[in-house]
């Protein structure tokens, strides 16, 4: 990894769907250079999926974040279980952690009845493992700075337009094309959905005009960076809008999310480390400077990513 693969990274996390050309002059090389460089880090896996900012929300479905505490799992179940929770239609990100908690996970659902089929469902395939689990709304405000990976303290913002559109079952396909593979070229749609190159940008444009569209972006491996990726809980005495302006400038945030009414913590802050005494330093300096206002309830740490950020295949199948 050098200045030149991490410019790449930063672009593309920014936006995944810049056309190589345009990509390669953002960071200054070749067409040719920049194609292979972003090969190797996808052979690498430091980069792990290019994916589609949807929101999902427009087509009907709430985020919902579960907490899953496992007991008398050995690791080879542990990992039957992940596999099978991957499969699930409805689960967007997962992961294992380290922590009060053994695996944290994102669910999409379109009503109460539908997260409680969902979650039943996941009861079932963690089955008498399952030792406690928590399912809260995810944050009502989050700011993401993901380029600070890269050393680049840049918040990501999404399309936030809110034209009404009408979809139909191909707007449906074409989402799900893209929700996997951002870069998946307009001819490429084309012959797999049935219609011209043109139809299919004229498509992508009025997802991207209405805000169903926010974005494109990557997943990368933190640990191919050598980060440690640690999340922290955080309560609130008050809301303090130094304490916001400190998250946004400090290199190690990459993200945080405000939550509303949630009795255990205000603030979920997710920050990159190179190891615990980088950690220590953070949290030192998180009570220097608002020890009178807050209190850590947990911190946990990621392991790995075992399935991505990406809008899951079960929200494509009908119309909301």
């Amino acid at each position: 990894m050098d200045k030149k693969d991490n410019k790449l990274l930063a672009e593309l996390i920014i936006d995944s769907r810049l056309p190589m050309n345009r990509l390669a002059r953002k960071v200054g090389v070749s067409r040719e250079v920049a194609n292979y460089r972003v090969n190797r880090m996808v052979k690498e896996k430091i980069i792990l999926d290019f994916y589609t900012i949807i929101d999902t929300e427009k087509l009907g479905f709430l985020r919902y974040t579960c907490f899953l505490q496992l007991k008398g799992a050995s690791r080879d179940k542990e990992k039957i279980i992940i596999d099978q929770l991957v499969k699930n239609s409805f689960i967007t990100y997962m992961g294992p952690m380290i922590g009060k908690w053994n695996l944290v996970l994102d669910i999409l659902a379109k009503s109460r009845t539908h997260l409680e089929n969902i979650v039943n469902e996941i009861k079932n395939d963690v089955g008498s493992y399952l030792d406690n689990y928590l399912i809260i709304n995810t944050g009502t405000e989050q700011e993401i700075f993901p380029t600070k990976l890269l050393g680049i303290n840049k918040k990501v913002s999404f399309n936030k337009k809110n034209k009404d559109i009408k979809i139909d079952k191909i707007d449906l396909k074409l989402l799900k094309e893209l929700s996997k593979n951002s870069r998946a070229e307009y001819k490429d749609l084309a012959t797999r959905i049935g219609l011209s190159a043109n139809a299919i940008k004229h498509r992508i444009n009025n997802l991207k005009n209405s805000g169903i569209i926010q974005g494109y972006t990557i997943s990368i491996d933190m640990k191919k960076l050598d980060y440690e990726w640690y999340n922290i809980q955080i309560k609130l005495n008050e809301d303090n809008p130094q304490l916001k302006e400190f998250l946004r400038q400090n290199k190690k945030v990459i993200y945080f999310y405000k939550y509303i009414g949630h009795e255990n913590w205000d603030l979920d802050v997710s920050i990159i480390v190179k190891n615990s005494l980088d950690l220590r330093e953070f949290i030192l300096d998180l009570r220097e400077k608002f020890g009178n206002i807050v209190k850590i309830y947990d911190i946990y740490v990621i392991i790995e990513e075992s399935k991505g950020n990406y809008a899951p295949d079960g929200i494509f199948e009908e119309l909301p």
